[in-house]
């Protein structure tokens, strides 16, 4: 009797630890699925922030529920039925399963989200701002516009309206705040909001912080930039057709946090918006070159007076490479550029350094903003493949691009025009999004890649830039 009793006794309170790790493996389940990393822009954001789906708003609830309900009834079995350190395993397992598989990439936005927060990150941001205000006083002397006060001012003045704006759903008043470039993505998103019957709402809680952290002048108002990056609280939720109000993805409340770099243009003597990078993506922000007068920036001049001499070195206008060189070279490519080069110095691989490099800037630049500098650089196909790779439908998003590495793999000096293909290997963030929902197709805005494009350069330019991108072919990505 006494042994039953003991029996019972051991049973029961093996039920109760079994329902207490049960009761903590659910609670571990919720704090994964509720942790939530900084948002992504308001204004000027897609759908597929809101609802927990790629675009859907929600429509990927069922599955997931069902996914946590099958996930839970595992767990249960497992408790109920198992015991020892084999309980222990397998719920580790499924614990660990269920971290990685829902918390994995918005730990990785968080933790970038915290490299652009921490003391550090404040620190470089501040040391950044000191230099960049030096050199805007230099600036501000022949165009106030540059100076502190006025960026900062504009930037906030442009903060506040561009989200009432868009709040509103006002694209009139937004053509007089974004560029028409970064304002014709918008607008598909804009449509895809009204075809769901939708309308992001947006308002600001308190007054935005705005540091001063980039300054390009070049001399001419379409190409002159500055760059601040935002910190700012907002109110940011979509209303649904029947009233509902649905929060961004991961988030338990309407009140959001953005940290994001702005950078701003000129147009009729005041500033608007050209591009938005959200905080890990932008933070290349802190290290481009300050250039507060068009002859500060010592690798632009470098790199002209390096084409301008090869231009110079070129064989005379009329006159083939075939006929001043021998084209029966052997060898690999780079060896036969550098021997062309000795007859026309276009062909020197310094030159296709330059062409390299400027295109990749340009490429960057026509992500949101206007594509003028890269067709100047590239034949209208070869743009628009570089831009939108899979089609119309989606954008290829290049940021803080680096070129670590440029081969020369093939030369036809006797084709008309001339080509060179070569392979550049690029360090970035690179990834594919759709242009209607904002939903990153493939890639990631936060993880940083190494990838190799594949050029054909024809020797067709002009003589500010002899070569041109002809063809693009398919790039090689490293993780």
């Amino acid at each position: 009797m006494i042994r039953r009793v003991a029996h019972r006794v051991r049973t029961h309170a093996t039920r109760l630890r079994s329902r207490r790790v049960a009761l903590a493996v659910l609670l571990a389940i919720a704090l994964v699925l509720v942790l939530a990393p900084v948002a992504l822009a308001a204004a000027g954001g897609g759908s597929s922030g809101f609802g927990g789906g790629g675009g859907g708003g929600g429509g990927g609830g069922g599955g997931k529920a069902f996914a946590l309900y099958f996930i839970v009834r595992i767990i249960l079995d497992i408790v109920l039925f198992t015991h020892g350190i084999v309980r222990v395993i397998l719920i580790g397992l499924i614990v660990g399963a269920i971290a990685f598989y829902f918390y994995g990439p918005r730990l990785r936005r968080w933790w970038a989200g915290r490299q652009n927060s921490g003391h550090a990150a404040h620190r470089q941001t501040a040391k950044r701002e000191r230099k960049v205000e030096l050199a805007a006083a230099e600036a501000a002397d022949e165009d106030p516009m540059f100076a502190p006060e006025n960026v900062r001012a504009a930037a906030q003045r442009l903060f506040v309206a561009i989200q009432a704006a868009w709040d509103k759903g006002d694209r009139i008043a937004l053509r007089g705040l974004v560029a028409p470039e970064l304002l014709g993505e918008w607008e598909r998103r804009l449509d895809d909001f009204d075809r769901r019957g939708w309308h992001n709402h947006v308002q600001p809680v308190g007054e935005p912080k705005v540091e001063y952290v980039g300054l390009s002048r070049r001399g001419r108002e379409v190409e002159d930039r500055v760059v601040v990056r935002i910190e700012a609280k907002l109110r940011d939720y979509v209303e649904d057709r029947q009233g509902n109000r649905v929060k961004r993805a991961g988030h338990m409340s309407e009140t959001v946090r953005v940290r994001e770099f702005w950078t701003l243009g000129k147009r009729a003597g005041h500033w608007l918006l050209i591009s938005i990078e959200q905080g890990a993506e932008g933070e290349h922000a802190l290290k481009d070159t300050v250039a507060p007068t068009p002859w500060s920036d010592e690798n632009a001049l470098r790199d002209q007076a390096l084409v301008e001499g090869a231009v110079a070195d070129a064989v005379p206008a009329g006159t083939s490479v075939a006929e001043v060189a021998d084209l029966d070279y052997r060898g690999d490519a780079r060896a036969a550029a550098l021997d062309l080069s000795l007859a026309d110095g276009r062909f020197a691989p310094d030159v296709l350094e330059v062409a390299a490099r400027r295109a990749v800037a340009a490429w960057a630049d026509a992500v949101d903003g206007n594509d003028r500098a890269l067709l100047a650089l590239a034949r209208t196909d070869a743009a628009y493949a570089l831009l939108h790779p899979d089609g119309g439908q989606t954008r290829l998003v290049v940021r803080g691009l680096e070129v670590r590495h440029i081969r020369i793999v093939a030369l036809d000096a006797g084709a008309t025009p001339p080509t060179m293909t070569i392979d550049v290997e690029l360090a970035g963030r690179r990834y594919l999004e759709d242009r209607s929902t904002a939903a990153v197709v493939s890639g990631s805005k936060t993880r940083a890649t190494t990838f190799t494009e594949h050029w054909t350069l024809a020797l067709e330019g002009q003589d500010e830039q002899p070569w041109q991108i002809a063809r693009v072919g398919a790039p090689a990505v490293k993780a």
